[in-house]
């Protein structure tokens, strides 16, 4: 499972269906507390007219959009928000599948890496838009102006491949939907922050 997959299966939806939505974002914080616990936030927003498409669509408990989070709506956007908060461990981020990876490296520092893997081509596959030229060009065009952020808080950041905010307390990087589908697309292999706690 790549970053892509891991962000739908935490929203409780599935790519695909989250893929006929377009109009969506998706933002993962990654908030480190000490050197042994984090809080992972995940809020996907999406168009309200998209998500009672997707809802009329869905069949309860198959594909629902934010089955596992909590649905907020602000003005005519709806966002699903799922929290975790504990032990690196006992959150469930599925560091094996794709999903981030958090570890304590000693000197009170915790790093936080993003496996970026394969992304655009799994992606492409997710979609079926690989072998079909149109359904690229509709996706494409569907997604533009919005993309996959992955953000690292809770300290000052002493290492990073991401860009780093003013007060340097976060690390962040925006990856547009429509750069997963170029084939260009030239990703290093993970992205990653370092936190001084």
């Amino acid at each position: 499972m790549t970053l892509i997959t891991a962000a739908a299966r935490l929203t409780g939806a599935g790519l695909l269906t989250l893929a006929l939505a377009a109009c969506m974002d998706v933002e993962m914080t990654i908030d480190i507390q000490s050197q042994t616990e984090a809080e992972a936030t995940m809020v996907t927003a999406m168009a309200a007219d998209m998500y009672q498409m997707i809802m009329a669509q869905s069949v309860e408990g198959e594909d629902e959009f934010c089955a596992e989070g909590e649905l907020i709506e602000r003005g005519d956007m709806m966002e699903c928000h799922v929290v975790q908060s504990g032990p690196f461990a006992e959150l469930d981020l599925d560091a094996e599948g794709g999903g981030p990876v958090i570890a304590a490296i000693g000197g009170g520092q915790v790093r936080v890496s993003f496996p970026t893997g394969d992304i655009a081509e799994a992606m492409a596959e997710d979609t079926g838009a690989r072998d079909d030229p149109q359904m690229m060009a509709m996706i494409t065009s569907m997604f533009e102006g919005h993309a996959i952020t992955m953000t690292v808080a809770g300290g000052t950041i002493t290492d990073t491949n991401m860009a780093i905010a003013a007060d340097g307390q976060s690390a962040s990087y925006a990856i547009p939907f429509t750069d997963l589908f170029a084939s260009d697309l030239d990703l290093p292999a993970e992205l990653y922050a370092v936190v001084q706690k």
